[in-house]
C-alpha cells in the first residue's frame, strides 16, 4: 500500500489563503461584469 504524504498545518493555511483570495478575485471580477455589462449594452445600442 502506498501512503500519502500528510500536508502540515502551515501547508493547508497557505493553500486556504489562495483560495480566498483567488476566490475574492473571481468575485470581484463578477461584481464588476454585472455592474458595467448594462452601461456597455447602452453604448452599443446607441
Amino acid at each position: 500500500m502506498m501512503r500519502l504524504k500528510q500536508i502540515g498545518p502551515d501547508h493547508i493555511e497557505e493553500r486556504a489563503k489562495d483560495e480566498v483570495r483567488a476566490s475574492l478575485i473571481i468575485f470581484t471580477a463578477l461584481c464588476a461584469t454585472i455592474r458595467l455589462a448594462p452601461i456597455l449594452i447602452r453604448k452599443l445600442m446607441a
